[in-house]
C-alpha cells in the first residue's frame, strides 16, 4: 500500500508579501501494487505520447491547461483514491500556525486522518520538504497518530523523495494543483476530471 502526499501554496502568513491565501495538502492512496504500477505506466505512456523526454516532469503550476486536462483525464481511469485538506490561511489564529513546520505537520496529519480507513501497513512518500531531522520527527508524529487502540500502526514507513524521479508524486502534485485551483480561482474544471477518485476534501476553517 502506498500513500503519496504533496502540497500547493505555502505555510507563511505574510499576506501581501508573497504568502498564498490558501494552503492545500493532498494524499493519494493506492491499495495494491497492481494499481500503482498501472498508473505509473499510464504516466509514462502519456509522456511518450506527448513526445517528452523520459525525465520530463509533470507540474500543475507550470503546465498549460491542455496538458493539465490531458493528464488528469487520463489518470482518472486508474484505481486510486485521494483526500485533501485546504486551509484558508486568512482565517487562522493561534501560535501553532506561526511556525511553518508545525503548520505543515498539522496539515499532513489531518490529510492522513482523512484516509485512515484505507491504510494498512502503508508506506507514505512525501515530496521532499525539509531535512532528515524534520522527516524523522514527521514520521514519529504520523506513526503515533496512525496507531490504533490495539497498538497496530497503519503506517510502516515515511520517506521523502523528489518528484522528478517519481511519477506518482507527480500525480499527487497534479491532483493537489487541481484541488487548489478550485478554491483560488473558483475553477472546478480540473478537479472535476478526477472527482470520481475523490474521497473527501475539507476546507478549514469552515466558517
Amino acid at each position: 500500500m502506498l500513500v503519496l502526499i504533496d502540497e500547493s501554496g505555502d505555510c507563511g502568513l505574510k499576506f501581501g508579501k508573497g504568502s498564498s491565501d490558501y494552503f492545500a495538502c493532498v494524499a493519494v492512496v493506492f491499495t495494491d501494487s497492481f494499481s500503482m504500477n498501472a498508473c505509473d505506466r499510464t504516466i509514462d505512456g502519456l509522456r511518450m505520447e506527448m513526445k517528452k523526454p523520459s525525465n520530463f516532469e509533470f507540474h500543475f503550476s507550470s503546465s498549460p491547461d491542455k496538458t493539465r486536462r490531458l493528464f488528469l483525464g487520463r489518470v482518472s481511469h486508474d484505481d486510486f483514491r485521494y483526500a485533501g485538506f485546504v486551509v484558508d490561511k486568512r482565517k487562522l489564529y493561534g501560535r501553532k500556525f506561526q511556525n511553518p513546520k508545525e503548520f505543515y505537520e498539522f496539515s499532513v496529519g489531518i490529510v492522513c486522518e482523512q484516509v485512515r480507513p484505507l491504510l494498512n501497513d502503508a508506506k507514505v512518500i512525501i515530496d521532499e520538504n525539509g531535512d532528515r531531522a524534520f522527516r524523522q520527527k514527521l514520521e514519529k508524529l504520523l506513526k503515533s497518530q496512525m496507531t490504533d487502540k490495539d497498538g497496530i500502526c497503519r503506517i510502516k514507513k515515511v520517506a521523502m523523495q523528489t518528484s522528478h524521479s517519481n511519477n506518482l508524486l507527480q500525480l499527487a502534485d497534479m491532483v493537489c494543483g487541481a484541488v487548489m485551483r478550485s478554491y483560488t480561482a473558483s475553477d472546478h474544471s480540473f478537479r472535476d476530471l478526477v472527482r470520481k477518485r475523490e474521497k473527501f476534501v475539507q476546507l478549514w476553517p469552515g466558517w
